[in-house]
């Protein structure tokens, strides 16, 4: 799947905001163009650069550290953003679902979600920003009373397949439109534009499975063996299971139980297990005084102590013990 090239991306770099090599300017000029932030350098060479654009309520911005740095900013709140690298990698973590972006997968935040970013040294991203009123007032044309809830995205979002090439083909089309909307040049029709700007809202709201949707009954049914797979495993956590009795009981063969893992949950059947089981593991620390790190350890599989330590700190940045702490 091909990726955005710097010459489909031309008509947006070409609206620099700033380029800076130090580290206190590029976080101001950030947080003022996109959200205040707390930023953490954690070695390389500053080379940032910010390019932005506009049509109608929508924002897209092409933005580099140089550096490895990690973000941290509070809740989005009043806008959703949709990260892609473009070239390099970015860990993003949304509460306790975890996207390792790439330019073949982007992440989707929610306006609610707790966010986390770490973006590898080198990696430089697209961004598009959709105003929370611009979600809102599409979500309840589409979806009725059921947009008068909380929104919150599946945040890892495939570009590497028909759907996501549509989005990535339709973000390009409007960042091609961006000379039409400079002073002077001829301007297509603004329901028009709007009408685009909508289009591209509503491919998300349709296709990236969202709360909206589930609530209103008009989410994409996921396939019957993903469903058996994913119960199995829940109803399974203390066993030691492996990837060919979690395919016999799904009723497929592992090599496509694993095409449906990498398809709709973007990793691979034993790694969604292994993080079920961390999650699981996560709420009874939180939720059972009584029960120790070694307890918790082995009722979801976990007999090797010292490698449930390193997964749980990987997944939630901490170590068991450290969640139990008051």
């Amino acid at each position: 799947m091909q990726a955005w090239s710097r010459l489909m991306l031309a008509p947006l770099l070409k609206r620099r905001v700033f380029s800076s090599t130090q580290q206190d300017e590029t976080r101001a000029r950030v947080s003022e163009a996109l959200k205040d932030h707390r930023l953490t350098w954690k070695g390389g060479r500053v080379d940032a650069e910010l390019n932005r654009g506009r049509f109608g309520a929508l924002t897209v911005c092409t933005l580099r550290y140089g550096a490895e740095v990690h973000i941290e900013p509070d809740r989005l709140q009043d806008f959703m953003l949709v990260q892609v690298p473009l070239r390099g990698r970015a860990r993003i973590e949304c509460g306790d679902d975890r996207v390792n972006a790439n330019p073949d997968c982007a992440a989707v935040i929610a306006p609610n979600r707790p966010v986390r970013l770490h973006w590898e040294a080198g990696c430089e991203q697209l961004l598009l920003k959709i105003p929370r009123g611009k979600l809102e007032a599409i979500g309840r044309r589409a979806f009725g009373d059921a947009a008068a809830r909380p929104l919150d995205f599946a945040p890892a979002l495939r570009l590497d397949n028909p759907v996501g090439a549509a989005w990535r083909s339709m973000v390009t089309g409007l960042i091609h439109l961006l000379p039409t909307l400079d002073d002077g040049a001829p301007r297509p029709p603004a329901a028009w534009l709007e009408h685009m700007e909508d289009t591209l809202v509503l491919h998300l709201l349709y296709n990236q499975p969202n709360t909206w949707q589930s609530q209103a009954g008009q989410g994409p049914e996921e396939p019957r063996r993903l469903t058996l797979a994913e119960a199995y495993m829940r109803d399974h956590l203390s066993a030691p299971l492996t990837l060919a009795d979690i395919a016999r009981h799904a009723g497929a063969s592992a090599t496509a139980l694993t095409r449906l893992f990498q398809e709709h949950r973007d990793t691979t059947p034993m790694n969604a297990l292994r993080a079920l089981r961390l999650d699981t593991a996560r709420r009874k620390l939180k939720t059972d005084a009584h029960a120790s790190v070694t307890e918790v350890a082995l009722g979801v599989g976990f007999g090797h102590l010292g490698r449930f330590s390193e997964y749980y700190r990987e997944r939630f940045g901490e170590l068991p013990r450290e969640t139990r702490r008051p």
